[in-house]
């Protein structure tokens, strides 16, 4: 059985190994894994823990896949730039992390809030992201969330096919990503 529980500091390793697993380069630099620990994980665990849930299996464990998001694009800059943006810089990311953060912005009247899923390899079309969707957006239907969004590579055949299941249109193409977003 698969259990949706809130985020602790205890599953930050398994997190992190997650997004390394899923990660579309995997043979990244060192600096570059850090970089994205930095700026699509440890953001959300550590300013918004209460939008962020972790699927376990009951029988083994094991952390198959987790969920973290903001609830709103003003607090999520606001946080990251005054947070943030010093270690992105002793990093030497400061111009991608500024560019990658502002991406959401267009989008934060209609969609404010904004996501980020992976379930671990090998646990994937079982229902985790199904899951883990849903208890999110439950969480932001209860804080009064009206819209949903994130991006997705368009190469990413499985993960646009499921997005559009769930109701995740296109609401903008890039040159190689789609930004997708749900009305609440």
């Amino acid at each position: 059985m698969i259990n949706i529980v809130p985020y602790q500091d205890s599953y930050f390793y398994d997190v992190c190994e997650i997004n390394h697993l899923n990660s579309s380069h995997p043979d990244r630099s060192g600096d570059e894994k850090e970089f994205c620990i930095y700026l699509y994980v440890t953001y959300y665990l550590k300013h918004e823990k209460e939008n962020c849930f972790i699927a376990i299996d009951s029988d083994s464990k094991q952390v198959l896949g987790y969920i973290l998001a903001t609830l709103d694009y003003d607090t999520y800059f606001y946080n990251i730039m005054n947070d943030y943006l010093e270690t992105a810089e002793i990093i030497g990311f400061k111009d991608l992390f500024i560019s990658e953060i502002q991406c959401y912005k267009q989008f934060k009247k209609e969609y404010p809030a904004h996501f980020h899923i992976d379930v671990r390899p090998g646990q994937q079309n079982k229902g985790i992201g199904s899951l883990l969707l849903n208890k999110e957006i439950i969480n932001m239907r209860k804080n009064s969330v009206n819209g949903l969004m994130l991006f997705v590579g368009k190469n990413k055949i499985a993960g646009n096919s499921f997005y559009e299941k769930k109701g995740f249109k296109i609401i903008m193409e890039f040159q190689d990503l789609y930004a997708r977003g749900k009305k609440l």
